[in-house]
């Protein structure tokens, strides 16, 4: 392979086509020879993870009978003691045997009820222990799946460009970066959305059901109670439908569709203050005109892209976003006072470092637009965004 790849730095339009094949098919066959080892892993974590979580909902579902028992036994403890208290209170009505029977009656309730109590105990600590090891294969499965989205990805894209890859070399390169990383981003993002509804909005339901059925039970013997606990439910319920509203923004802010470019801006910067992530400085000048919803949308994710790398690698909380609208072109300039970076060093180093600034300028090729991206050590980054009014 090394040989092939020295013929295609030194030789000719024909030997360098030949040997870029060759280079290309040696890493294809060598990425398949190794996946089976990638998908051998991600079955056996698959497969353990389902059985923890069978196993977790077995638990789960113990637990909660055994909690409704404890509170069944509470209330007839309760009962009890109070009809000791009766029978001893009327000595002279009641035999020696009744008020033996009930001082009885009250210790085996309170023997019942000791036993449950450990029995949740030992229900909540095993299903402690099932959550950690259930979180602990969904890492596992989520790197194996990232793993095996990556090298299918690679192997698709590599397979059916091998018969196109001849000249302008480090610019194709690059091409084949953004592109197999697009369709990997891709299928982590779905990835990331299922499992984002699964874990967060799914549990929740299921956790209000059930809350649902014991503020239920308290109805009758604890009015009280049930109303805390609907009242309770309402902000569990108000949690759950920010979170399903925060899935939907990040898939497409609905604002965009509704109100436009600007507002769907504004509500990210919102959004990201709220947070605690960054405070942007937001403003627009000019008279705003309407773009087509796909060049909003590439506008978009552009803008998030960068108020993204500024929350997690410039090392400051501030940020600016200026949006200026002229006859000719509308102009998007996000930048702040971070410590920057030497983009020859991003050029040359990790692939996902760099993967931020291809995925933008990709993003504004394909809609036409021009896109800079300025930065140096200590002393901040610009992205500027320049698309003409069509």
């Amino acid at each position: 392979m090394a040989a092939d790849l020295a013929a295609v730095l030194t030789g000719g339009q024909g030997a360098s086509e030949s040997s870029l094949r060759r280079v290309l098919a040696n890493t294809i066959t060598t990425i398949e020879e190794n996946k089976g080892q990638i998908f051998d892993i991600y079955e056996a974590t698959r497969i353990s993870l389902q059985e923890t979580e069978t196993q977790l909902d077995d638990v789960e579902k113990n637990a909660r009978t055994s909690a409704l028992r404890v509170g069944e036994l509470e209330l007839e403890e309760q009962a009890r003691k109070q009809h000791l208290a009766h029978v001893s209170g009327n000595f002279a009505e009641n035999s020696e045997d009744e008020i033996r029977q009930s001082y009885e009656a009250v210790a085996n309730v309170q023997v019942d009820l000791a036993l449950e109590k450990d029995n949740e105990k030992r229900l909540r600590e095993q299903r402690d222990k099932l959550l950690i090891r259930r979180n602990s294969l969904q890492g596992m499965l989520k790197q194996a799946e990232h793993l095996a989205f990556a090298v299918g990805a690679v192997l698709s894209y590599l397979s059916s460009e091998i018969g196109g890859v001849v000249w302008q070399i480090e610019q194709t390169q690059k091409e084949k970066f953004v592109g197999a990383r697009i369709i990997k981003a891709q299928e982590e993002e779905r990835y990331r959305i299922s499992r984002e509804i699964h874990d967060t909005a799914a549990q929740e339901m299921a956790n209000l059901i059930f809350q649902t059925s014991v503020c239920e039970k308290l109805v009758d013997f604890d009015p009280e109670g049930a109303k805390q606990g609907i009242q309770e439910l309402r902000q569990q319920i108000k949690a759950t439908l920010a979170g399903l509203r925060q899935v939907v923004f990040d898939m497409r802010p609905m604002s965009l569709d509704d109100l436009g470019l600007v507002a769907a801006l504004k509500e990210l910067c919102r959004k990201l203050a709220d947070k605690g992530i960054l405070e942007v400085s937001f403003g627009v000048e000019g008279n705003v005109w309407e773009l087509p919803k796909s060049v909003e949308v590439a506008l978009f994710r552009i803008v998030q892209e960068a108020l993204n790398n500024v929350a997690r690698h410039a090392s400051v909380k501030k940020a600016r976003l200026r949006l200026l609208y002229t006859g000719e072109a509308l102009s998007v300039l996000t930048e702040d006072e971070g410590i920057g970076f030497d983009e020859a060093e991003v050029e040359k180093g990790d692939a996902e470092n760099r993967l931020g600034l291809l995925s933008m300028k990709e993003r504004g090729r394909i809609i036409g637009a021009q896109v800079t991206i300025t930065s140096a050590k200590n002393k901040g980054t610009k992205v500027h965004v320049r698309v003409k009014n069509i």
